[in-house]
């Protein structure tokens, strides 16, 4: 996407880097975002051209790297059809037309990690229709799960009189920090049942675009 300068991408990134320190300790489920970013999804979408959205799934196991890594690799090979990429044995992405699937797992002291992301391009799917793809990776010993909800569209009702205020009000985002930048606003809100929010309303060369996430904007615009 044009239009943007260094000058906004570095404050855009210290923004989201703030909101990121105070997002304190998440909660493993995200609050009730099930019902808060699926509404917010939706009303969204009524004014905007859907371009994409993604999950991102985060957790830890006592099982080792080796055998998590073959369990979730199995997993998402037999329920994601694609092309298969292997950038090294711990990591490595599944790619079709609709979605792209990253993958990647190490070590830190006794645990496991892992990291999911799965960006979609295909506006028939919900994040909440991505998330329970996740869902199913999880096991028993999955511990310190975290889910990370992002949504981007494109311009359709977004027009010039489209303002951060109306996006706030319309969505009952509260508790809410604004940063104007050349181009636009970035922000951090809550939603009614408590979830941390970030968003932003920017405008490019190709058009305005809204983007939302929560708890932070996990992927790059």
């Amino acid at each position: 996407m044009g239009g943007i300068t260094m000058k906004n991408k570095i404050s855009i990134v210290i923004f989201i880097l703030v909101s990121f320190l105070n997002v304190g300790a998440m909660s493993n489920e995200v609050g009730n975002t099930k019902n808060s970013f699926g509404t917010l999804e939706n009303n969204i979408k009524e004014v905007s051209e859907f371009q994409e959205n993604g999950v991102k799934l985060q957790y830890k196991t006592s099982d080792n790297i080796e055998k998590e890594s073959a369990r979730v690799k199995e997993y998402l090979e037999s329920n994601i059809n694609g092309i298969y990429k292997e950038s090294n044995k711990n990591q490595f992405e599944i790619f079709n037309g609709d979605l792209d699937t990253k993958i990647k797992v190490w070590c830190e002291d006794k645990y496991t990690y892992v990291e999911i992301t799965l960006i979609n391009k295909n506006p028939k799917y919900a994040t909440m229709d991505l998330k329970n793809i996740l869902k199913k990776v999880e096991n028993q010993k999955v511990e310190n799960r975290q889910y990370f909800f992002y949504y981007e569209g494109k311009e359709k009702g977004i027009d010039k009189n489209y303002s951060m205020d109306k996006l706030i009000n319309e969505n009952n985002i509260e508790k809410t920090n604004l940063l104007e930048i050349n181009n636009g606003y970035v922000g951090t809100g809550y939603l009614s049942n408590g979830d941390k929010i970030n968003f932003s309303l920017i405008k490019y060369n190709t058009g305005s675009h809204i983007i939302i996430g929560t708890p932070i904007i996990f992927a790059t615009y």
